[in-house]
């Protein structure tokens, strides 16, 4: 409850927000008459007596009155909640009175950190400017009779084409360590279309799922529907 005080106390421009202390019963009187010298004055000058007067033993009963003649909700609620009152109406009068001053006031929302997405797919992780990569994709396209080109993604791509049409070539048989990588580049570049094909048994399960959760269907019998 401090710190919803010290706000609303900054905000209205308390010249001590930081070190109110509000089960100080000195302090809570203090913050409470300078509302009312300050931002509220509901009475005047000469009728705030009963308020300054801190210590006084009557204070407790001018505030009551206070908190009556501003007609608050809380008159019997417990003292933070008849001072949190108090500071809630002090801003909303402040507002009122500054309507221009707040109205075209922008706030700067925190910016929200990007997800980290952890892809399983090798392909997303393919460095495609890399040297590596461009020497392997020099030696596929060598095997798969690819000719050359600035864009070695184009040139992947020519050799995508090519096994589709005819996914196993022969390859040199005197070249066993190039064919274990042609294996390799295989094996990616049917990630995808084993992904499609999962997206298909998935709808297909869906599709199942919302067939044998129809009430008519009555599974006993082996048919759907009565």
């Amino acid at each position: 409850m401090s710190n919803i005080f010290k706000l609303k106390l900054t905000a209205l421009g308390h010249p001590n927000p930081e070190g109110f202390n509000c089960e100080d019963e000195k302090e809570y009187r203090s913050v409470v008459l300078w509302l009312e010298d300050q931002k509220i004055r509901h009475y005047k000058i000469e009728e705030r007596e009963g308020l300054r007067n801190i210590d006084s033993d009557q204070w407790k009963k001018a505030y009551d009155t206070y908190q009556n003649d501003l007609v608050s909700p809380v008159v019997k609620g417990l003292p933070n909640e008849q001072l949190n009152w108090l500071l809630c109406y002090a801003v909303r009068l402040e507002y009122a009175d500054n309507v221009t001053k707040y109205e075209n006031v922008k706030v700067d929302e925190p910016k929200k950190a990007a997800p980290n997405v952890v892809s399983s797919n090798p392909l997303d992780n393919l460095d495609f400017g890399s040297a590596a990569f461009k020497a392997g994709v020099e030696r596929v396209c060598a095997l798969a009779g690819v000719g050359p080109h600035l864009d070695p993604k184009f040139r992947l791509a020519a050799v995508a084409k090519i096994l589709k049409t005819s996914p196993h070539p022969d390859l040199p048989r005197n070249e066993v360590n190039m064919v274990t990588q042609i294996v390799d580049v295989l094996k990616l570049l049917f990630i995808q279309d084993l992904r499609d094909l999962q997206t298909k048994i998935n709808e297909a399960l869906v599709a199942v799922q919302t067939v044998t959760a129809d009430p008519r269907t009555d599974t006993t019998l082996g048919r759907v529907g009565r």
